[in-house]
């Protein structure tokens, strides 16, 4: 999710679709969905272009999904991917949509802990220089270090300007 997000949000900038600065005055939305589970994980999302953040399994998980690996069998042991009446026993939303609005309140709270933190007073304003990855034991490096072409600047690419990881991406892929 990472590096396609990235590239695509990139590649939107350097078209001149979306703004580097701050991402609520793009013309085009992302939407990200894939391993978002925590609330870092938005944030690491947001830093990498994203403007919303779908999230399945950790819901799933909330709900009581143990991954049983049994969704398309109609025999989920939980009862949450089935219609067997035998094992739906355990899915009562009377209490299940407890736990999956905690979850979601929690991973929100989190999230905007971060942003706090941070001094993010939007989503839109993360950048990937507000992101670190350890990359060796002595060394950290920022999402803006690691993503070479999240240096690309607005309307650049249609000026055959940019970092070279982009423009190279760009001249191969591109319909003439």
């Amino acid at each position: 999710l990472a590096e396609a997000l990235s590239v695509v949000h990139a590649v939107l900038v350097g078209v001149g679709l979306r703004d580097p600065n701050d991402k609520s005055k793009s013309k085009v939305a992302l939407i990200c969905s894939g391993k978002v589970l925590t609330g870092f994980s938005m944030y690491k999302n947001f830093a990498l272009g994203a403007d919303v953040c779908n999230a399945a399994r950790a819901f799933l998980f909330s709900l009581g999904c143990i991954q049983a690996l049994k969704c398309n069998t109609n025999t989920c042991p939980t009862g949450i991917t089935t219609q067997d009446p035998k094992l739906t026993w355990g899915l009562d939303p009377r209490y299940k949509q407890v736990r999956v609005a905690n979850f979601h309140r929690a991973t929100f709270k989190a999230c905007l802990e971060l942003m706090e933190a941070t001094g993010m007073e939007s989503w839109a304003t993360i950048h990937p220089r507000h992101v670190m990855r350890r990359v060796s034991l002595e060394s950290c490096k920022s999402y803006h270090e690691i993503y070479e072409h999240l240096k690309v600047e607005k309307g650049e690419l249609l000026e055959a300007k940019g970092p070279s990881s982009l423009l190279r991406l760009w001249e191969t892929n591109t319909f003439s």
